[in-house]
């Protein structure tokens, strides 16, 4: 291993052209879609990490104060930015950014110490190690227990990069620790070099799991919109189609209640009031329904005014008291609009009867629909049979 030998300088040249390549790629990629929290930054982390090593391959060239203490100060804030950007990313808090960012200051006073003061090539390493280690771990952290729901495989991916990354700045300090001390920086040995492979390694990783995060998260998005009805955020027919497959291949299908309801008098109101009033009703009325919903409940919007209501695994009383808690809601739903509206609505509810199919089930949701409607609106009615 001691024969074997890589040039500093040319894997300084080839972290900086992978920087360049990916900064660019992402931060067009960021351009033509939808403003990604984080994504820009992310970006300019990876090429400022890269230029870190670039000025290190001018040392002798330009100044040490470049050379070194800008060199390593600039890869430290390329991690640093990197943690605080995925933590946007990923929903986490930023603690672990104030943290590391307060440790920069320790590190430029070391390396200011280790460069003019007591010159030291190990000390440096051990420093930069020791930080890059921490904030490595900081940044896998981060990713790991991010609150937004992404592609988990994806997510242990970056994590799991930047672990390894971590543990094996770790073992660079310790290594540097128990070494003789270095002549030149560019003559170091495998380990050190090693370093800077990784290093492109890190890059290619958390720029390919961040792609591939953001393209499931495009996924996800296109799913969500072909199931879920743009005005109200509840479910579509699309949606009802997938549910109802799957609640009428369940042996409990007995226990599937079935509510329908509408809006009292809609029509009137968008006659007097406008279609953007009908349209904000519908909304209202569907945030009261999405926010009282029952755990396994779900809700559809089949259209217009008209919503319906699954309850698996219920009993008829449980949906008849159900209805009628969110027919009192519904009374109490305050609208901005220049003349007063009253708002009601009717519930009609059927419980799965053991021979019948899903059709005759809505039929008799729906007849239970109008009986509430001629008795009056306002109010819940039952069909407990096929009358």
């Amino acid at each position: 291993m001691s024969d074997f030998s890589l040039d500093t300088r040319t894997l300084n040249f080839i972290i900086i052209l992978f920087s360049v390549i990916f900064c660019t790629g992402l931060m067009l990629f960021q351009r033509s879609q939808k403003r990604i929290e984080g994504l820009s930054l992310f970006s300019m982390s990876i090429f400022i990490i890269g230029t870190g090593p670039f000025l290190m391959s001018f040392r002798g060239v330009i100044s040490d104060t470049l050379s070194i203490v800008g060199a390593n100060m600039l890869i430290a804030l390329g991690f640093h930015l990197t943690l605080y950007s995925l933590s946007l990313f990923r929903g986490y808090t930023r603690r672990l950014a104030r943290i590391s960012a307060s440790l920069m200051v320790a590190v430029f006073v070391g390396f200011f110490f280790y460069t003019y003061v007591v010159p030291s090539i190990n000390s440096r390493i051990v420093i930069i190690s020791s930080y890059l280690a921490l904030v490595t771990l900081f940044t896998s952290y981060a990713v790991m227990k991010g609150s937004r729901k992404d592609l988990p495989t994806a997510v242990r991916m970056m994590g799991m990069t930047f672990l390894v990354y971590s543990a094996f700045m770790v073992f660079r300090a310790l290594i540097t620790l128990s070494s003789d001390e270095m002549s030149s920086f560019m003559a170091a040995n495998i380990i050190h070099q090693i370093t800077f492979i990784l290093s492109i390694v890190l890059i290619v990783s958390m720029s390919f799991s961040m792609l591939w995060l953001i393209n499931a998260r495009l996924l996800q998005s296109i799913h969500t919109l072909s199931y879920e009805d743009p005005l109200t955020a509840l479910h579509n027919r699309r949606a009802l189609e997938a549910t109802v497959s799957s609640i009428m291949n369940c042996q409990n299908t007995h226990s599937v209640n079935v509510i329908l309801s509408d809006i009292d008098n809609f029509k009137r109101i968008n006659d007097n009031h406008g279609h953007l009033i009908g349209d904000e009703v519908i909304r209202k009325v569907a945030e009261e329904v999405r926010t009282s919903l029952h755990p396994n409940a779900k809700a559809f919007r089949l259209g217009g005014d008209e919503i319906m209501i699954l309850l698996p695994n219920s009993h008829l009383e449980i949906a008849k008291d159900y209805a009628d808690s969110l027919r009192q809601s519904i009374e109490k739903i305050q609208l901005e609009a220049t003349n007063p509206i009253e708002l009601t609505s009717s519930f009609g509810i059927a419980q799965h009867l053991p021979t019948e199919t899903w059709h005759e089930l809505v039929e008799r949701a729906d007849r239970a629909l109008y009986v509430a409607k001629r008795e009056g609106r306002n109010r819940v009615s039952v069909c407990a049979s096929h009358e």
